[in-house]
């Protein structure tokens, strides 16, 4: 399974067997953060520089990172309590809150839906998609999913186009010609690009579904009472983290490079282009009417029942970050579109 379908298959995933979550001593401050990739990705970066950079131990927390294999694995883990706080996709964290779990979202820094599909330059347009090789690793899988998605907003019938399964790895076929399309995260996009240069993104999915919320931060009801100070210094470690890798290329550069293990000239350029795309939120990413969208889109596709829609109030708990930005200051730019309260 790649990192990029394991971080957003979650939502047509059964989430079952839902476990409160145990309250543990924290008399150290130790949290454990679940992260839905391994190796991280460069979306998931402002936890790995607020550790890296010791930001967590400057706000009085000992925070243990575990990779888990996709978002809806560490859902889980935060309500089993193996988790203190989780990189969950927002759908998930939705879904989840429809089916009764006790859970609240604490912040949104990579609130942005970070995948793009990638293609050959025999694909000029999205409408040149039709009749062409798509890949994607089995059907239902989240690239089979996104890519019905652009097919979609191309006006292209999927039965016009040819998918193609490929092996987990979706940058080699891509490379290899054994298919016209593969849905990757930027710093994957690059890394093609450095092989074969006249790959080019013809859908980036932040901009087909700009309210939809990829990524947020979430923790137990349970563990947000008995570990808030905890809590508190996560959500404002990570937010300065964020705001780090905004201003200091040069700080951030080498950690982003030795956790990715990706050469330094792809992460560089990656970089640059999530700066200028405004990929991540350094003030809260808590915007309402996304979260209002993204759950009433889980509704409409039938991973939600109707009538159990959960509102903005049910999902988060905006306090932790109204706190961070009280104490940090409102963050003046880039400042995302539709990211503030």
């Amino acid at each position: 399974m790649t990192r990029l379908r394991a971080a957003f298959l979650a939502p047509l995933m059964a989430l079952a067997g839902f476990v409160a979550a145990p309250g543990i001593a924290a008399a150290q401050q130790e949290i454990t953060v679940g992260l839905p990739t391994s190796p991280p990705n460069v979306v998931h970066m402002p936890v790995v520089v607020a550790q890296d950079l010791g930001l967590y131990k400057k706000y009085g927390i000992t925070v243990k990172t575990v990779a888990l294999p996709g978002g809806v694995h560490v859902f889980r883990g935060v309500l089993a309590g193996n988790i203190d706080v989780g990189l969950a996709p927002g759908s998930v964290s939705a879904v989840g809150k429809s089916k009764g779990a006790p859970t609240k979202i604490l912040s949104a820094n990579l609130y942005k839906f970070e995948a793009s599909m990638v293609v050959r330059d025999n694909v000029k347009t999205m409408a040149d998609l039709k009749g062409k090789r798509i890949g994607i690793q089995e059907p239902g899988g989240f690239a089979d999913i996104i890519s019905k998605s652009v097919l979609r907003a191309a006006k292209v019938d999927p039965k016009e186009a040819n998918f193609v399964s490929i092996a987990t790895e979706d940058v080699p076929a891509l490379v290899a010609n054994q298919v016209d399309t593969a849905i990757l995260h930027v710093e994957q996009e690059m890394l093609a690009k450095s092989k074969v240069p006249t790959l080019h993104a013809i859908a980036r999915m932040w901009e087909i579904q700009p309210k939809t919320v990829y990524t947020v931060a979430v923790a137990s009801e349970k563990t947000i009472k008995d570990k808030a100070k905890a809590m508190q210094a996560f959500v404002t470690a990570t937010m300065e983290a964020t705001r780090i890798i905004y201003n200091d290329k040069a700080k951030v550069l080498p950690i982003m490079v030795k956790h990715t293990g990706y050469p330094e000239k792809v992460i560089s350029d990656t970089y640059d282009f999530m700066v200028k795309e405004c990929i991540w939120d350094a003030n809260s990413g808590l915007n309402k009417e996304r979260f209002d969208f993204t759950a009433g889109l889980m509704t409409r596709v039938g991973n939600i029942e109707k009538g159990k829609t959960p509102s903005y109030e049910d999902m988060i708990d905006a306090s932790f970050a109204k706190k961070a930005i009280a104490d940090l200051g409102e963050w003046k730019g880039p400042k995302c579109p539709s990211a503030a309260f």
